[in-house]
């Protein structure tokens, strides 16, 4: 990429122009986010994440998380490829078929199979019958050793329980007993009125253990090392002829990590994984930043939080010429992405920062921006003069609600590209609350530090 693509590239991307966040991080507009209730800048570093919800991106179907966690997070009814990896299709077809009620009667009937419409791999090259019901009704292939793992999750699970009883009993000096065991753990048994009030009289105590007769231990054998390696099949890889295209590849393999087949007839169609909309929210005070709709056919968001939206963007426009020790006249624009006025302040960046190698000297007038109307940004004139009358020296053009104005840089580095900050305050309408059919507004001051890379110098 030559120099003229990339800084096209930087002027589109923003990457130019960073804000700095609560943390220090220096961040473009577009990846960091405004906490109205914290008037602070939250980067990814400052948010937490948070699974709202779990659908399938294929057909678009919204799986509760319980439901999400018990299917292993995979979809029942989409599969990809095992060669390509692209979704694969269900097709129908009709054939003759022994009746249920007489086998020597022939009916009619549909029968699907899956296929993949980039590579025409079917499910009927690894054996897979053909299925008579289009979804939930395809063989899974099974894991090796799946009882075993499971056996394991179970006994690290009683493991688990254990030792939250043994807290609880040096927490509480008194014994616990079933009522307080099921209150603690939400154990939801349907239990009758003669039995229930059996439990509440403490009648009934736990055993020392703490543990139901439910909940035995599993006897595990502690994992020993072995000498045994299996042996290599010298006459699949030396004696007879291999064949490349019925081997599998690495990538192949590993999407198939439980069997990781070896021989391209022995592949398994691949359930698809959930996709999950998930919230940010602040560290600080526990505010949703971005939460999303639950419906997965609905892409809009409840909550947008997005500096973008919220705080005054600025770019670098043109940059006539840069030279060492010599002060050039450099323009920038900002933009009110809000519905109301906005008084702007630009000063000095008051925390000192070794990335900044340039002096710059900023407009000291107060600057209005107008605010943002949709409906005029269509039929806006640029020749039509505004009402308002600045000075030419310092604003270099006004259209709605955008400005270009000056400002003056000085480098006082050659090798490296030309860094300036700068601080930039404005007020911002956090809150509108309406009154005797009267709206009032809350206005807050926000303070942000910017720093601005305006490339190399010219010799």
């Amino acid at each position: 990429m030559n120099e003229n693509l990339k800084s096209i590239y930087n002027s589109f991307a923003n990457e130019r122009v960073q804000y700095e966040c609560a943390c220090g991080l220096k961040r473009p507009i577009t990846l960091i986010y405004f906490c109205r209730y914290c008037l602070q800048l939250r980067c990814r570093n400052c948010v937490s994440n948070e699974v709202d919800s779990q659908y399938c991106q294929h057909c678009l179907e919204y799986i509760p998380t319980m439901d999400g966690k018990l299917k292993k997070n995979k979809c029942a009814s989409c599969f990809q490829c095992p060669c390509c990896m692209h979704t694969l299709s269900t097709r129908s077809f009709l054939e003759q078929v022994p009746s249920e009620e007489n086998a020597q009667q022939m009916v009619t009937k549909k029968t699907f199979t899956l296929v993949c419409c980039f590579c025409k791999w079917t499910s009927l090259d690894v054996g897979i019958p053909k299925q008579y019901v289009p979804s939930g009704t395809w063989p899974e292939n099974m894991t090796p050793n799946s009882s075993k793992i499971n056996s394991l999750f179970e006994h690290y699970r009683i493991i688990a329980q254990k030792e939250k009883l043994e807290k609880d009993k040096k927490r509480n000096k008194r014994p616990l007993n079933a009522i307080d065991l099921f209150d603690k753990y939400g154990i939801s048994v349907s239990l009758s009125p003669r039995v229930n009030e059996s439990l509440r009289s403490n009648k009934y105590k736990l055993n020392q253990s703490g543990l139901t007769d439910s909940t035995k231990e599993i006897e595990t054998k502690p994992a020993e090392a072995s000498d045994y390696v299996e042996p290599l099949n010298e006459e699949f890889y030396y004696n007879e002829e291999i064949n490349i295209t019925d081997m599998s590849s690495i990538e192949q393999r590993l999407n198939q990590i439980e069997t990781q087949p070896e021989l391209v007839n022995k592949f398994f169609p691949i359930s698809k994984m959930l996709s999950v909309k998930r919230s940010l929210r602040c560290k600080e005070c526990e505010h949703n930043l971005i939460k999303s709709e639950y419906n997965p056919c609905l892409i809009r968001l409840k909550i947008q939080l997005s500096a973008y939206y919220h705080l005054l963007e600025v770019k670098i426009k043109d940059v006539s010429s840069l030279k060492l020790n010599q002060a050039s006249r450099v323009e920038l624009t900002m933009k009110n992405p809000s519905s109301n006025n906005l008084k702007v302040v630009l000063s000095q960046n008051p925390k000192p920062d070794r990335t900044v190698n340039s002096e710059i000297e900023l407009p000291s007038n107060e600057i209005l921006m107008l605010p943002k109307d949709e409906t005029l940004e269509i039929g806006i004139n640029p020749n039509e003069q505004n009402e308002i009358e600045d000075d030419a020296n310092v604003i270099s053009f006004r259209k709605a609600n955008k400005i270009g104005f000056y400002v003056i840089v000085t480098p006082r580095q050659a090798d490296e590209n030309c860094i300036v900050t700068f601080n930039l305050k404005h007020d911002l309408v956090t809150n509108i609350t309406e009154k005797n059919e009267k709206k009032e507004f809350q206005v807050s001051s926000i303070s942000n530090n910017l720093y601005l890379d305006l490339g190399k110098l010219i010799n």
